[in-house]
């Protein structure tokens, strides 16, 4: 691990070093947060916040990937039928191809 001090800066600065896929920074915790991790045997809350990074992230994206879902349907442009809901549910439960009776109805 290496140190920087910068005279302007009194805190220190942890830069990041690449150790068999391994990196380490500083996390700065809620006094609670430090209180629950201390009763962590030792070797297992690395892998208990990295758990838990990872779960915050994937959730994080499930939200962003939900907004983005959100943005795209709404610049859907509506699609003009001449069938109503009810005819085209008719149609396919006889059988027929409505996407072709629809065509068929705009084309003419």
């Amino acid at each position: 691990m290496v140190l920087l001090i910068d005279a302007n800066y009194v805190a220190m600065k942890t830069t990041t070093q690449n150790e068999s896929g391994k990196v380490r920074t500083t996390l700065y915790l809620t006094l609670e947060n430090k209180q629950g991790l201390d009763r962590i045997p030792r070797g297992q809350k690395t892998a208990l916040m990295n758990r838990a990074i990872a779960n915050a992230l994937k959730e994080l994206e499930k939200k962003e990937n939900g907004k983005k879902f959100i943005e795209m349907i709404t610049q859907i442009e509506p699609v003009k039928m001449d069938l109503s809901s009810e005819e085209i549910v008719q149609q396919l439960r006889a059988g027929r191809d409505t996407a072709a009776t629809v065509n068929k109805t705009n084309n003419e």
